[in-house]
């Protein structure tokens, strides 16, 4: 049987899951679920008149949580059976990054690689973060400083990313600058040459030769 110290850290450990773990916590503060009404004491809050959500926007974010963020998964069902409302905020903050990685894949599938990677470690920390609040743990504060690495890591890797592809641009811009600054350099050399040889085209293109 749970003992009801371990059910209130549960579930203490749950409402501090929706404010930190999720990517957006702007929607849980409204979530202000008293911290018994989850615990094994066989009540569950009243839930929500559910709001309609698109059934594609929905299971994207599932599949997301599902596929690259597990840890989430719980968090979400419990939502969806007791804070509907909630549920939704967080399916559609999900969708934000569903969206993000999309655009990512779109363009560049190394993009997407680093992107996802940011996403994954910063959960991760998120999770720990949680998990630290509830409780203070010396290997989950390990954990936190780990991944708090790995967040790092994925920053300089995506930074990375956007200085080599500005100095491709750079690159780029001064081919076109230099080949521009070329035929200013023509256009400029003999003027009066540039005229004539401009002026006996239009005669020619109207139908007329130059007088001699």
């Amino acid at each position: 049987m749970v003992s009801k110290s371990h059910a209130d850290r549960a579930s203490r450990f749950f409402v501090v899951m929706i404010a930190i773990v999720l990517p957006c916590n702007a929607w849980a503060v409204e979530a202000k679920i008293n911290s018994n009404s989850l615990a094994d004491n066989g009540k569950k809050p009243t839930p929500q008149t559910p709001i309609q959500i698109d059934r594609e926007t929905e299971s994207k974010s599932i599949d997301l949580v599902k596929a690259h963020l597990p840890e989430l998964d719980d968090v979400l069902n419990r939502l969806r059976a007791d804070q509907p409302r909630q549920y939704e905020r967080a399916i559609r903050d999900l969708a934000k990054s569903v969206r993000k990685l999309e655009l990512a894949k779109n363009r560049d599938e190394q993009l997407y690689e680093l992107e996802l990677e940011l996403l994954k470690a910063q959960n991760q920390v998120n999770l720990l973060t949680a998990k630290l609040k509830v409780r203070d743990s010396q290997p989950d504060r390990k954990k936190l400083r780990d991944s708090a690495a790995r967040v790092h890591q994925a920053q300089v890797a995506r930074i990375q990313y956007d200085v080599e592809l500005y100095r491709q641009r750079l690159a780029r811009a001064k081919q076109q600058f230099d080949a521009a600054g070329e035929r200013l350099e023509a256009k400029q050399s003999d003027p009066e040459q540039q005229l004539e040889k401009t002026y006996l085209g239009l005669l020619r293109k109207a139908g007329r030769e130059p007088k001699k």
